[in-house]
């Protein structure tokens, strides 16, 4: 993956994190919340934000798309970085959410030089990385001494795994059809690299001591907590 120039000098250098200021936003966000679009990767932002600790103080997005995640978890942490190597995307994001004091970055999270945080978070896309255990060895190595990793990822259907593949396109049919689905504007990336076996096979080579659950709409989580 490469990253193309971005043109909004208003998104800093992935290493110029400052403290945020504009801690008055969070009734907006709260109003942007309650009007916001629907669709299964947004509804899994709040798992996610769970998976965060409350003394977290600074947390990475990895692969932000529209923004609603780091929107989120601005409300309660002083510090939010969301990163996505799509320049359109992560304009669209920034004005969506003009008045949050996320740190909006454009790059590759393999290539790009970051610092590392008390969490590092992502949500349908780590998928998009086809090397997946050079993306897990990267997104560890984000993560401070006791700190957080949480994942939420897509996997490759397999014959194997219909018994849970089959319901889950069940659920997502009709979940979709009662809430409404909103159409998210990032890139997308089909069919994901691993299936749910191998997914598993490698977060148990490179992360032995992570978690890997399969969730109700076809999604997996990944969560892994850093030896202090």
């Amino acid at each position: 993956m490469t990253a193309s120039t971005c043109r909004c000098a208003a998104i800093p250098t992935p290493c110029a994190l400052r403290p945020s200021k504009n801690r008055g936003c969070a009734a907006t966000l709260d109003e942007v919340s309650t009007r916001q679009p629907w669709n299964i990767n947004i509804h899994y932002n709040a798992l996610v934000d769970a998976e965060v600790p409350p003394s977290t103080q600074r947390v990475l997005d990895v692969g932000c798309g529209d923004g609603f995640l780091a929107a989120r978890l601005v409300q309660r942490i002083p510090q939010v970085a969301a990163l996505d190597i799509d320049g359109g995307v992560l304009q669209r994001a920034q004005t969506r959410f003009a008045g949050a004091p996320i740190h909006w970055m454009q790059g590759d999270v393999m290539t790009v030089e970051l610092p590392t945080f008390d969490a590092v978070v992502s949500n349908a896309a780590f998928h998009h990385i086809d090397d997946t255990k050079a993306a897990l060895a990267r997104l560890c190595a984000l993560v401070s001494p006791g700190g957080t990793l949480a994942v939420v990822t897509f996997v490759r259907v397999s014959l194997r795994e219909l018994w849970w593949h089959l319901p889950s396109w069940i659920a997502c049919t009709m979940v979709n059809r009662v809430r409404g689905k909103w159409d998210h504007t990032a890139p997308i990336k089909w069919p994901p690299p691993d299936t749910f076996s191998q997914l598993r096979s490698n977060v148990r080579t490179v992360l032995p001591e992570a978690r890997v659950r399969r969730l109700l709409y076809g999604r997996v989580l990944i969560t892994w907590r850093a030896p202090v």
